[in-house]
């Protein structure tokens, strides 16, 4: 990496994979002018299939029930993240987090934009593929791998 400020996005969800891809955006930076973002992504596209809302006749109880399930995920992933950046920040690394709402995929490709990222670390499999024990590089990993407008570094 050259002496340029950048930004290195690493989205986050607290598993194994994505610690070691925060380390190793930890590591690219050292004694560079750049800043690690961290992102999490409140995946809400399995919360209900859309498909399925014109037969449930109380939308409205689902949608507080949702946003109740949003508002709790956020909270924690609040507390998660600020820890991570408050380390980071000791250790002498600028960071920030960013919280987001939708598919993962969708919203990392998003965030790397509007932030400029220079990189994106990520793991290569992240808490779908923990509840699955399967092996190799997660669809969302693949993804953007395959069409991010910037340098993916995946994680094992």
């Amino acid at each position: 990496m050259n002496n340029n400020k950048s930004n290195i996005l690493v989205p986050f969800d607290g598993t194994e994979l994505s610690v070691k891809a925060l380390d190793k955006a930890r590591d690219l930076v050292a004694n560079q002018s750049s800043t690690i973002i961290i992102l999490y992504v409140i995946d809400d596209t399995n919360f209900y299939p859309k498909e399925i809302a014109r037969f449930i006749s109380k939308m409205d109880d689902l949608d507080k029930t949702r946003h109740y399930f949003e508002n709790t995920i956020r909270k924690g992933a609040k507390i998660m993240i600020e820890k991570e950046v408050e380390r980071l920040i000791h250790e002498g690394v600028v960071a920030k987090s960013i919280i987001r709402v939708g598919h993962p995929a969708d919203e990392i490709l998003t965030v790397s934009k509007e932030e400029n990222a220079s990189m994106i670390v990520m793991g290569s499999s992240g808490s779908l593929k923990k509840r699955h024990d399967r092996k190799g590089i997660g669809s969302i990993s693949r993804w953007i791998s395959e069409v991010a407008t910037c340098p993916v570094v995946l994680v094992r």
